[in-house]
């Protein structure tokens, strides 16, 4: 469980500020200063992604409880991976049917948070259960 709640702490966190550097700086040309003064907006966004990701992250604790002990870290990480890319799109499509219509910003959130999600789910150590202890 302790890995699911990095995971998805990490992809709730790291995806608004990816996303508002990235947007600001390099798509809108924005000043830093314009950034930092947005941190309302990125908190709103956190809480949001926090709510909406509840049932998706609960699905990934899931599988990630089935596969830890089955396969190896590397085969439950890649299937980790490709659940967390698909689970994004489908979340975003959810609450959001027409974002693939609004052009390539409203998409380009998605592929920031499925960048950000697969990258977290690599990043963290997955700690495999002991059938020893019933851990």
């Amino acid at each position: 469980m302790k890995y699911s709640i990095k995971v998805w702490l990490f992809t709730v966190i790291a995806s608004p500020l990816f996303l508002f550097l990235i947007l600001g700086f390099f798509i809108n040309k924005a000043k830093f200063t314009e950034i930092i003064e947005s941190w309302p907006i990125i908190g709103f966004m956190m809480v949001y992604g926090l709510v909406l990701s509840i049932p998706a992250m609960l699905i990934f604790w899931l599988i990630e409880r089935q596969l830890i002990n089955n396969l190896s870290n590397n085969k439950t990480k890649i299937i980790l991976s490709i659940y967390s890319f698909i689970s994004v799109w489908i979340t975003f499509y959810l609450f959001d049917r027409g974002f693939v219509e609004r052009g390539f910003n409203q998409i380009f959130w998605v592929v920031i948070y499925s960048l950000t999600i697969v990258l977290a789910v690599w990043i963290f150590k997955l700690s495999v259960k002991s059938e020893k202890n019933g851990a």
